[in-house]
């Protein structure tokens, strides 16, 4: 049986980091911290967010914590979007969210990186 090539076409990256995100989450542990937080922020209203998200000007951590506080403590917060700010200024859910996330990345051999678009 010989191997097919992989098919190569616009959107194929796109793709990908779909599919990635869904192994990655399918490989959280079911009681896990990080399930727990992703799964508060699925269930975010986006109205809440959509009229003040605005390109991160860099992918550097301290640019990266600005933007994201703009988005969090903006003005006053819907008691969900203070739900999961609140949940990841707890250092047990974040201690524990990151030990999940190395686990599933060691396992599935990729790292997921931010990347700013031109």
């Amino acid at each position: 049986m010989s191997v097919k090539p992989p098919t190569l076409y616009e959107g194929v990256d796109t793709i990908r980091q779909i599919q990635g995100l869904m192994v990655l989450c399918s490989l959280l542990p079911p009681d896990g911290r990080l399930r727990e937080v992703l799964q508060l922020a699925l269930a975010l209203n986006e109205e809440h967010l959509l009229h003040r998200v605005e390109p991160v000007p860099d992918v550097h951590p301290h640019t990266v914590k600005a933007w994201l506080e703009s988005l969090w403590f903006h003005g006053s917060p819907s008691p969900a979007l203070k739900e999961v700010a609140d949940w990841q200024s707890d250092n047990d859910n974040m201690t524990a969210a990151l030990a999940e996330l190395k686990t599933v990345e060691e396992q599935i051999g990729m790292k997921l990186v931010p990347h700013k678009i031109p």
